[in-house]
C-alpha cells in the first residue's frame, strides 16, 4: 500500500511538472512560429521525446496523456487545429523510442548516436501525417528535427547527471559541509555565453554571415574541456543566444535552420570527442598494464639472475676451492717430481682463471655492488674497476638523482645501462 501511494505521488508530480514545462516551451515555440499547432512540433516535441528516451516505459502514458490533455485544452482555448494529426504523430513516435530503449550502451558516444538516430526517425514519423498538407509537411519536418535535436539531448545531460551521482538525504551531517559552486566553471560558461550573445547582437551587418561559424566556438571549447556534456550545454547556450538576438524576426526559417545545424554540430562533435576520450582512456589502461607487465618481467628476470648467481657462487666456488686444495696437496706430496709439481701449479692457475671468469660472469648476472653500496657508490666502484684513467680515458660522474625515489628494478636497470655504456 505504501509503495502504491508513493508511486501515485510520483506519477502526479511528473504529470504536473511535465505539463508546466510543456506549456512554457509551447509558449516560447509560439513566439517563434506564430502558429499554435506548429508550435507543438517544436520544443514540446523535443521535451517529450527527450524524457521518453530516458525514463522507464511505465511513465510514457503519463507523458502522452499530459500532452494530449494540453493539446485538447489549447484546441478549446486558442482554436488549435489539426488535433488528430498531432495525436497520430505522437503515437507513431513510440516505435523508434521503444526500439531504442531496448539497447542501453555503457559507452556514452554510442548512446548519443543511437538517440540522435531515434530522434531523427521520430521526427520523420511525427511529420508523416502532414504529407497531405503540401508545404506544411516540410515545415513540420523542420520543426520536429529542430525541436528534437535541440532539446532532447539536454534531457540526456540532466538525466546522466542525476542518474550517475550518489545522492544523500539531507541531514544534520550535510548542513556543515560547504557547497562546491565550481566558480571557475561557472565563470567560463557565463563568459562564453556573453561572447555568443554579443556575436548575435553586436556584429555589424557586413560580418553577419560569419555568425554561424562563431557559434561553433563555444561548442568546440566546452566539448574539448567537458566532453559530450559540454558540447550539448553549449548548443543550449547558442540556442538561447539565437532566440534572444531578435535578428530572425523576418526570417524564422533561417533561425530554425541555424538551431538545427548547431544542434547537429554539438551532437556529432560531442560524440566524436567522447569517443576520442574513451580511446585515450583505453590506451592509458593498456599502457599501464604493459608497464606493469614489464616491471613484473624485469622482477622475474632479476630474481632468476640472482638465483643463478647464488648457485654459481656456491657450487662453482666450492668446487674451485677444492681443486686448488687438491692441487696444493699434490704439489706437497710430489715435491721431488718436477713434472707432477708443475702440473699441480698449472691446475691451480687454471682454477684461479676459472674463478676469475666465473666472478666476472656473476658480476654481469647480478651486480654485487648493489647489495652493499648505493647506486652512486656502485657506479663509481664500477668506474674504478674499469681502470679508465690507466687507459688514458678521462672520466667524471655528476650525480643528480634522488636515489630514494627509485625502485630496486630501476636501480638495477640504471646500473646495467652504465655498465653497458662503459663496456
Amino acid at each position: 500500500m505504501k509503495t502504491l501511494f508513493s508511486r501515485l505521488i510520483t506519477v502526479i508530480a511528473c504529470f504536473f511538472i511535465f505539463s508546466a514545462a510543456w506549456f512554457c516551451l509551447w509558449s516560447i515555440s509560439l513566439h517563434l512560429v506564430e502558429r499554435p499547432d506548429m508550435a507543438v512540433l517544436l520544443f514540446p516535441f523535443g521535451l517529450r521525446l527527450g524524457l521518453m528516451l530516458q525514463c522507464p516505459r511505465g511513465y510514457w502514458p503519463v507523458l502522452l496523456g499530459a500532452e494530449w490533455l494540453l493539446i485538447y485544452w489549447l484546441t478549446q482555448a486558442v482554436g488549435l487545429t489539426h488535433f488528430p494529426l498531432l495525436m497520430i504523430g505522437s503515437l507513431l513516435t513510440l516505435l523508434p523510442v521503444a526500439l531504442i530503449s531496448r539497447y542501453r550502451h555503457q559507452r556514452d558516444w554510442r548512446t548519443l548516436l543511437l538517440q540522435g538516430a531515434a530522434l531523427t526517425a521520430a521526427a520523420l514519423l511525427q511529420s508523416l501525417p502532414w504529407l497531405w498538407h503540401g508545404k506544411e509537411s516540410w515545415n513540420a519536418l523542420l520543426l520536429t528535427l529542430t525541436g528534437g535535436l535541440t532539446l532532447a539531448p539536454i534531457c540526456l545531460v540532466f538525466w546522466h547527471y542525476l542518474a550517475n551521482n550518489t545522492w544523500l538525504p539531507l541531514g544534520p551531517s550535510l548542513v556543515s559541509q560547504p557547497i562546491n559552486w565550481r566558480g571557475r566553471h561557472l565563470v567560463w560558461y557565463l563568459l562564453l555565453f556573453v561572447i555568443s550573445l554579443w556575436l548575435q547582437l553586436g556584429l555589424p551587418d557586413e560580418l553577419s554571415r560569419f555568425t554561424p561559424f562563431c557559434l561553433a566556438l563555444p561548442i568546440i571549447a566546452l566539448a574539448w574541456h567537458y566532453g559530450w556534456q559540454g558540447a550539448l550545454i553549449a548548443t543550449l547556450m547558442n540556442a538561447i543566444a539565437l532566440i534572444a538576438s531578435q535578428t530572425w524576426r523576418d526570417h524564422p526559417v533561417d533561425l530554425l535552420l541555424s538551431l538545427l545545424v548547431q544542434s547537429l554540430t554539438g551532437l556529432l562533435l560531442g560524440a566524436g570527442i567522447q569517443r576520442l576520450r574513451e580511446l585515450n582512456q583505453s590506451l592509458q589502461k593498456e599502457l599501464a598494464r604493459n608497464q606493469h607487465l614489464a616491471e613484473r618481467l624485469l622482477e622475474t628476470e632479476e630474481s632468476v639472475r640472482r638465483d643463478v648467481a647464488r648457485e654459481l657462487h656456491d657450487d662453482i666456488g666450492q668446487t674451485i676451492t677444492a681443486i686448488r686444495t687438491q692441487a696444493g696437496i699434490v704439489q706437497r706430496l710430489a715435491a721431488d717430481n718436477a713434472s707432477v709439481k708443475q702440473s699441480g701449479q698449472l691446475i691451480e692457475q687454471l682454477s684461479l682463471g676459472v674463478y676469475d671468469a666465473v666472478r666476472r660472469l656473476l658480476g654481469r648476472l647480478r651486480p654485487r655492488q648493489l647489495d652493499d653500496l648505493t647506486l652512486e657508490q656502485a657506479i663509481r666502484s664500477l668506474m674504478r674497476e674499469m681502470e679508465l684513467e690507466g687507459r688514458g680515458i678521462v672520466s667524471h660522474l655528476e650525480w643528480r638523482i634522488d636515489e630514494s625515489a627509485l625502485s630496486e628494478n630501476q636501480r638495477v636497470t640504471l646500473f646495467r645501462v652504465c655498465q653497458e655504456g662503459l663496456n
